[in-house]
């Protein structure tokens, strides 16, 4: 058995070996590749835990992944991990102590000494940066069985492996790193915008900058327009503004006024609409093989003598708010310049959007917020939104106006008005007890007794000692010894004075019930034999005859209560008994109960008395208080929470 088990672990090290040589040349990203390269650790070293931890020089080690996913902490573990992370931080590989030193087995018993039995745990540190800039990545490994026996070979081969396990993240990433760069050549002979992507990216940035330094959208569009012109070598660029769904040309590069109404001026609005419908960005000639409408602007191009067009919609959240059209007679528009001009009208838009919503009088910009208003109620969007509204602006009506019971809640507690405490009536030992708790008893029926062996005894030796003064009086009286005979006389009514003390005693020691009722406390028979002292309660007895119902009113809501209010009650034992009763009494001042203030009301019960009730019972009752609307029944506790706050 240990040498198939010895086997096995051998072809897991063979092939976790394998995998690890294999991430070397991973191509996905690092979300993809640490998983992959933890799980391949462990099974390289037969591992049940496998951790990555990175530090900088704010924080201590912070976790960053582990294998598997969720694994709990043993005994030890933490600490375990600190100190092996700790030390490949300082040198890597680190061996746990005890098996890598001196190269000599350790003792029989050592290796069970350690932390997890006799599996070696080791750390290795990784590459600098491998895992963030600035920072030390180390990885902790925690084997569930050791991978050989504990000789100083295994040390060498457990360094050597995590050696290994160590330089692939770094290899990992150099592999990446030609991958881009091999990308980026081809992509720079291929002529695409990868090409030069950190220039344009640049020039993007410096654009946008520029139109957030203006204040006027007028300037911010000219601006835009006579940068892009020059930028992308164009005869012309336009920028026309979406308006209820139409486009109105706003700006012409290199020209301040223009007449809206000329033939051209509407001619290039039909263009900027065809591309705003299609909402792509439409660039003219048309392939032969595209399926894109091109009408408008194949009628722009003849008329005004443009070779090349190119209109771009300009979006904000998905939504088109402007259209770009650039005209150039000399070459077509390249996919690079197109990417270039969706990137530019990205960052741009949402700025001039700002610009044109407040370089407007306050007049015109409130008009453009009711129209949005009213297009965005009356309009066909959001239909779905908008039932849900007008279904809740009718349950609000509904709720306003509808009227409710209101019940006030009060827990309750069923009272005896008679209540009669039993005490112990001597010090002595519980001999029986004859109740529970709940017990219904009659007149005279035998609650409790209390031991009286021990009394039996005091009356016999105080009869004795009766006997024993007379005698002796008697002796002092014959012998004519006056005040012997007086000492003996006192002592003989010492005697009797004690013997009838004790059997008054001997006549209490069996307590019984004074009237019918139910026992309410007294839960004495786990204590028998237990001792008592003269005036500890053993038994408190309630009257049946005439029960009541106490009500506990919280103080919101003692204004709505009144003497005379109906309602029901029941108990939590029975909540589908419910019983009518009528508030009689409430009490003018206040009590603490559980950390609140409440005030005790008494109710008459108008039902007769049910055998299985008990004073003492507790639950719940309902106050009829009028009726409110439904809507003030749901809000007017965190109405009068919020009043009581900010004191409004």
């Amino acid at each position: 058995m240990h040498a198939e088990l010895l086997a096995r672990q051998g072809a897991d090290v063979r092939r976790g070996s394998a995998r690890l040589a294999e991430l070397a040349s991973f191509t996905g990203d690092a979300q993809a590749f640490w998983p992959a390269y933890l799980e391949a650790v462990a099974l390289a070293f037969v591992a049940r835990r496998v951790l990555l931890l990175a530090r900088d020089d704010e924080r201590g080690w912070q976790p960053q992944a582990q294998w598997p996913q969720g694994a709990p902490d043993q005994t030890g573990d933490a600490l375990r991990i600190l100190r092996l992370a700790d030390g490949a931080a300082d040198e890597s590989p680190y061996l746990e102590p005890g098996l890598g030193d001196a190269a000599i087995a350790p003792p029989s018993g050592a290796a069970a000494a350690r932390p997890g039995g006799n599996a070696p745990a080791i750390s290795t540190r990784l590459a600098a940066d491998t895992v963030q800039a600035g920072q030390t990545a180390v990885i902790v490994i925690l084997p569930q069985a050791p991978i050989a026996g504990a000789a100083a070979s295994d040390a060498a081969t457990l360094i050597a492996l995590a050696d290994l396990a160590g330089s692939i993240p770094a290899q990992y990433a150099r592999f990446r790193a030609l991958v881009a760069q091999s990308a980026s050549q081809q992509a720079a002979q291929a002529g695409s915008p990868q090409a030069t992507g950190a220039e344009r990216l640049y020039d993007v940035l410096q654009l946008s900058i520029r139109l957030g330094a203006e204040t006027r959208f007028m300037r911010a569009a000219l601006t835009l327009a006579n940068e892009l012109a020059v930028r992308f070598q164009c005869d012309r660029v336009s920028l026309g503004w979406v308006r209820s769904r139409y486009v109105r040309l706003t700006a012409v590069s290199h020209v301040e006024k223009f007449d809206r109404r000329a033939n051209a001026s509407r001619e290039l609005e039909s263009a900027m609409e065809e591309a705003l419908d299609q909402n792509i960005e439409l660039a003219w000639p048309i392939a032969p093989d595209a399926r894109i409408v091109g009408r408008a602007h194949e009628t722009y191009s003849r008329t005004q003598g443009s070779g090349h067009l190119l209109s771009v919609p300009l979006r904000v959240d998905n939504v088109a708010v402007a259209v770009l059209t650039l005209e150039r007679r000399a070459r077509a528009f390249e996919p690079g310049e197109t990417w270039e001009l969706r990137l530019i009208g990205e960052s741009s838009a949402r700025q001039l959007v700002v610009l044109h919503d407040t370089d407007r009088w306050i007049g015109a910009r409130a008009f453009a917020r009711l129209v949005a208003w009213r297009d965005l109620l009356l309009g066909p969007s959001y239909t779905a939104w908008k039932l849900v509204g007008v279904g809740t602006a009718v349950l609000i009506t509904l709720l306003a106006v509808l009227p409710w019971p209101y019940r006030i809640s009060t827990p309750v507690a069923l009272r005896s008005k008679d209540i009669l405490f039993i005490p112990a009536p001597f010090d002595g030992y519980l001999r029986n007890a004859y109740i529970e708790v709940g017990d219904a008893v009659r007149t005279g029926a035998l609650l409790v007794e209390l031991d009286t062996r021990e009394l039996i005894l005091e009356e016999a030796m105080a009869a004795a000692d009766a006997v024993r003064y007379a005698r002796e009086a008697e002796k002092a009286q014959a012998a004519r010894q006056l005040a012997d005979m007086q000492i003996a006389l006192a002592r003989q009514q010492q005697a009797a004075s004690k013997l009838e003390l004790t059997r008054h005693q001997l006549a209490h020691a069996q307590l019984r019930a004074p009237f019918t009722g139910v026992v309410v406390e007294g839960e004495l028979k786990k204590n028998l034999g237990a001792p008592v002292r003269k005036g500890d309660l053993l038994v408190k007895l309630a009257h049946t005859g005439d029960t009541y119902v106490e009500l506990e009113v919280d103080q919101a809501d003692v204004h709505e209560i009144a003497i005379g209010m109906r309602g029901q009650f029941s108990f939590v034992g029975r909540p589908d008994l419910r019983y009518p009763l009528v508030v009689e009494r409430i009490d003018p001042a206040s009590t603490m109960r559980e950390g609140r203030n409440v005030y005790l009301a008494r109710a008459r019960i108008e039902a007769e008395f049910q055998p299985w009730w008990r004073p003492g019972m507790g639950g719940s009752a309902r106050l009829e208080a009028g009726e409110r609307s439904i809507i003030w029944l749901l809000t007017y506790r965190t109405i009068r929470y919020l009043r009581q706050v900010f004191w409004i």
